[in-house]
């Protein structure tokens, strides 16, 4: 089967960037009426050679031979980069290998095929392969012309009908790869491209003009539920769907990893559709779409269809071909990746959604585990230690498994191979230096830029960092706290960021790492990753998670709130060697479970005892006498008395106890339950000195509190005072003797005026004390509380 190509070039009218109306462009191709052809179409393959090489190589040999007009084979990007270890291992030569034997025609580029930079893709990448890599917005810097070893398009020749192949890819291309690898190129809006090489196309000779044309755009949809939906998911491909020429008879696409097949409207021609396809990823589906000419260049669709490859076998040479080109692949990789590096006991994943696909707005063990690693890497170079380190969540390719078996290694056993597949860009390892600011700023960009085909991107953080996030909150105000090593990190300090050459870049939209210069360590990631694994007898993924969402906090998300209160008045007062009871108070619009961990941070000197703190909550045993943890919550208001008390020798003054409250970071939150947040409040203790006798002047005047010296009339004692025996000689009788709303330890209804701890009430952190005491929220992991 003979295929000529006749590669686009960037002149006359669409050099100028002009582009013309879609009426003014008239139907090209003169291909006989009943011609066919057949379409077929891969995305996202990503080196899969060993997964899905027979596959697709079996449903294109059958299409192929069932077929009687004529076949192309196009992909839509993403052919090689981020690929399992039988690929990567040899820069995906094989993958190459493999799409040269299948006959695919002409390959749009993706974001991936940037992976190692553009000179890669220009001097290595297209001369080895046998079909045109497409993409018409890829511009040289500065200007609108395509960049060399790229083409805006191809014309494919299968036997007598010519096929126009437009090729595209996602303007945020320059956000996803390293900003270093691209710094000649620059990535344009694909309509305004795709547009003027369909005019140029028109504007080729009569004997040269495609029959019909076809789109390979490496952009898609993140809803594929229906057309509606799908172009309501993503502003880049509703404007291709909504604004490409007329002239494109079908449109496949790519970069979402999702499956669709739909058909929509051409615009400027009422009644007219055009096939819209994304053939999934990772050669798991071929998108078929037949065409049959209806003579003048119009073209009517037969068929679109989704064909899955998984257990498909088909004989034919070409497909034989492939699996030796696979044998072989896999034969050289595993001699690379076969040495075993390390040893894990159990799983370390990546983020997972509620159907099983990858969630990368989710924290996950595998992407902490390794910041810390590219932290303790720059131990291995000559740069002084980092403080922290980062990573992104689009870095990590697979996961980590106990019964994944690379080669002939025990369960449990992690090769070389398994590590690869886990971060397999190669990026630059290093040290950025940032001002804490900067460090908060990164916290913050988290959340994408309006459009960005993901709104969120879950930073891996290394075991030093302790984040505080609100979701809920407005765009540049996420950020509650950022804690290094148990201190709130400091806007002015600089801080030593260990992190990839992608992030140092600005990559994934990151771009408070470009405040700081980065320091190349000479090794590459992987090395790191390596090394974190060769110098440990077990790797084990951390438990607890490193980042906190204060909106799906168990308490703020449940109707509770939780207070002290003290029967003494606003300020607690207590005697050096008396104590003072307070009361902890919880108010919930219903029963909810626990764990919750309450405990009193104590100043030297004092003491407590919580003992009724487990009787109303039914709480298990103390570790201590200033914590408990409370089993449930019940529905209403429950009441309970604790004491604290203040040692015969601690000086007179103003004291702080602090107070936590904690839903029990030993229970199983991780990914299933709204992640606890640490709440804490100062509450002010303030310590008299010892009375000598109730006669001292101090204590109030001898008519029960009621004369000129004996303060407050209505509390029955001195203002001085605040102990629980003061009154009148008669023994300060009950509501005679002190305000109605207050009452002793042991009688009465206890003011509301006492210090909060936050719950749903819209308050951004957590515990809160009347009179203004400052809210604080903060993650303490491994802590208990």
């Amino acid at each position: 089967m003979k295929k000529t190509f006749l590669r686009g070039v960037v002149a006359g009218a669409a050099a100028t960037g002009m582009v013309l109306p879609l009426a003014a462009l008239p139907a090209f191709g003169d291909a006989p009426a009943g011609t066919q052809v057949q379409l077929l179409n891969i995305t996202d393959f990503h080196g899969r050679i060993a997964e899905a090489g027979h596959g697709v190589a079996s449903v294109a040999e059958r299409e192929r031979a069932a077929f009687d007009g004529e076949t192309a084979i196009l992909t839509a990007g993403d052919d090689i980069g981020a690929s399992t270890y039988a690929s990567s291992s040899q820069e995906d030569q094989p993958t190459m290998d493999v799409l040269n034997a299948i006959g695919a025609d002409a390959a749009s580029v993706g974001n991936h095929e940037f992976d190692r930079g553009y000179a890669d893709l220009r001097d290595r990448v297209s001369p080895n392969t046998d079909f045109p890599n497409v993409g018409a917005n890829v511009y040289a810097k500065g200007t609108t012309e395509v960049a060399d070893g790229i083409d805006p398009y191809a014309i494919v020749e299968q036997g007598d009908v010519r096929i126009g192949v437009i090729g595209a890819v996602t303007e945020e291309t320059a956000q996803l790869v390293s900003p270093g690898g691209i710094e000649d190129i620059e990535f344009g809006d694909p309509v305004t491209a795709i547009n003027d090489a369909a005019e140029e196309l028109e504007a080729l000779p009569d004997d040269e003009k495609p029959d019909l044309t076809v789109l390979a755009a490496h952009l898609g949809p993140g809803d594929v539920s229906d057309l509606d939906s799908a172009l309501s998911s993503n502003e880049e491909f509703n404007s291709v769907v909504t604004g490409a020429d007329a002239s494109i008879d079908a449109m496949f696409f790519g970069h979402s990893h999702m499956q669709a097949n739909f058909s929509a409207p051409v615009p400027g021609d009422d009644g007219r559709t055009r096939p819209v396809v994304q053939s999934g990823s990772y050669g798991e589906i071929v998108g078929k779409v037949t065409l049959t000419s209806e003579g003048e260049g119009d073209w009517s669709v037969d068929e679109q269809a989704l064909l899955e490859t998984a257990d498909q076998s088909f004989d034919s040479p070409v497909v034989d071909e492939v699996d030796g080109i696979v044998a072989d692949a896999e034969e050289t990789a595993n001699e690379i990746g076969s040495e075993v590096v390390g040893t894990i006991d159990e799983d370390i994943t990546r983020a997972f959604n509620e159907d099983g696909s990858e969630d990368r707005g989710g924290e996950s063990q595998l992407g902490n585990l390794v910041a810390d690693a590219l932290k303790e890497g720059v131990e291995m170079s000559q740069l002084e230690e980092a403080d922290f380190g980062m990573t992104n969540p689009g870095g990590l390719r697979t996961d980590l498994l106990v019964d994944d078996v690379f080669g002939g290694e025990e369960p449990g056993e992690v090769t070389v191979g398994e590590l690869n597949a886990v971060l397999p860009f190669a990026n630059d390892h290093g040290v950025v230096t940032l001002t804490g600011a900067d460090v908060i700023q990164l916290i913050e960009e988290q959340w994408q830029p309006d459009g960005a085909s993901r709104s969120f991107l879950h930073m891996g953080i290394s075991d030093e960092l302790d984040v505080v996030y609100d979701s809920d909150a407005e765009r540049g105000e996420h950020v509650v706290s950022v804690e290094f090593n148990g201190e709130e990190i400091d806007p002015n300090a600089e801080y030593r960021v260990a992190t990839l050459s992608f992030l140092a870049s600005g990559g994934d939209n990151f771009s408070a790492f470009a405040n700081g210069e980065f320091q190349q360590s000479g090794i590459t990631d992987f090395e790191v990753w390596e090394n974190y694994f060769e110098t440990r007898d077990v790797v084990e993924g951390d438990p607890q998670e490193r980042q906190a969402d204060f909106a799906l906090d168990v308490i703020n998300t449940e109707d509770l709130t939780a207070s002290f209160a003290y029967s003494g008045g606003e300020e607690i007062e207590v005697e050096q060697g008396g104590d003072v009871g307070l009361t902890f108070m919880t108010e919930a619009a219903r029963d909810i479970d626990g764990p919750f961990d309450l405990a009193l941070e104590l100043p030297e000197g004092f003491s407590a005892d919580l003992a009724g703190v487990e009787d109303a909550f039914t709480a298990a045993n103390a570790t201590a006498a200033e914590s408990a943890v409370l089993e449930k919550i019940a529905e209403g208001t429950t009441e309970s008395e604790l004491t604290v008390a203040a040692g015969d020798d601690v000086e007179a003054g103003e004291h702080t106890v602090t107070a936590t409250l904690i839903a029990d970071p030993e229970h199983a939150w991780w990914d299933d339950n709204p992640l606890p947040v640490s709440r804490s409040l100062d509450l002010t203790v303030t310590v008299t000195d010892a009375q000598p006798g109730e006669d001292d002047d101090d204590n109030g005047s001898d008519d029960g509190g009621n004369g000129d010296d004996g303060g407050s009339g209505d509390d029955g004692r001195d203002d001085d005072n605040g102990g629980d025996d003061n009154g009148s000689d008669d023994g300060g009788n009950g509501d005679d003797g002190r305000d109605d709303d207050a009452r002793d330890d042991d009688n009465g209804d206890l003011p509301r005026t006492g210090a909060e701890l936050g719950g749903i009430l819209g308050l951004a952190a957590a515990l809160v004390a009347a009179g203004g005491a400052a809210l604080a929220a903060s993650r303490k992991r491994g802590k208990g509380l």
